[in-house]
């Protein structure tokens, strides 16, 4: 707590790595008074980056705590340099790798923190009910048409097709 009694906002840090051929990035924060979250933002390669394709491998831990091995991007300088990761959230431990290529490929996002008396989870859950009431609050009654009946649209078509056959067969 931060004396107010509130708790404290999620900290956020910036994170990146460069990875090459044959040397695992390991992301794993040993402060176990913190819950920490990686947000990866961006993949990319460097301009010393060969123009071959590149495979960069995540491996983290499913929901039952198992390991688990997925291809995170594929890069090929000339034709797909970077590439948008949409804030792909993972929670560590967490191992990045080249598969395929010899890099260098650079990861960049965020590392995020939280108190261990907090989660990102019941952060998430209070956002999505504070969107839920704005939701409702700001209903307004749609000003939309109805929608049409397929005999009115048949209708419709039949008018345009007559008014285009009478312009452009004159």
């Amino acid at each position: 707590m931060n004396g107010l009694e509130e708790p404290m906002a999620p900290q956020t840090f910036l994170y990146g790595c460069e990875l090459g051929a044959g040397k695992d990035v390991v992301f794993n924060p040993e402060d176990e008074d913190f819950e920490h979250q990686l947000d990866l933002r961006m993949a990319c390669v460097d301009p010393r980056t060969k123009d071959e394709l590149h495979m960069v491998e995540v491996e983290g831990q499913d929901i039952e705590g198992q390991k688990i091995k997925a291809i995170l991007v594929s890069l090929k300088p000339s034709s797909l340099p970077s590439v948008s990761l949409g804030g792909f959230t993972i929670t560590p431990p967490v191992v990045f790798r080249l598969k395929a290529g010899s890099g260098p490929i650079h990861l960049s996002g965020q590392h995020l923190v939280m108190g261990a008396d907090q989660s990102f989870e019941e952060e998430d859950e209070d956002d999505d009910e504070e969107e839920e009431e704005e939701d409702v609050k700001d209903v307004k009654p749609s000003k939309k048409r109805p929608a049409m009946s397929p005999a009115e649209k048949s209708k419709v078509f039949q008018n345009m097709n007559c008014l285009y056959n009478g312009i452009f067969n004159q």
